[in-house]
């Protein structure tokens, strides 16, 4: 029993590790569908820069965010992904 208890908690951080080296609009989307959170088109609408999507997700007091707020490699992947530019290439 305890093997089958031990061998699904590897699995599970296992998988948590995956998700978080994964990091990028993949990892938000499950969440960021428009009806627990604000949905793609809504984000590309309130953000126009990789740097404004970063200070948004860092302020948001959420706790569920608590994770992503610490993850700032992860955030700007999933900027790139949605097509956000860095301040700088906007000018």
């Amino acid at each position: 029993m305890k093997r089958i208890v031990l061998t699904a908690i590897t699995l599970a951080g296992l998988c948590l590790a995956a998700s978080a080296a994964q990091a990028g609009w993949g990892t938000c989307s499950g969440c960021h569908n428009g009806t627990l959170a604000i949905n793609k088109d809504a984000m590309l609408a309130k953000y126009t820069s990789v740097e404004a999507f970063i200070k948004g997700a860092q302020a948001v007091e959420n706790p569920m965010m608590s994770r992503m707020k610490q993850d700032i490699e992860g955030l700007k992947a999933a900027a790139a992904e949605l097509g956000l530019k860095p301040e700088q290439e906007k000018r």
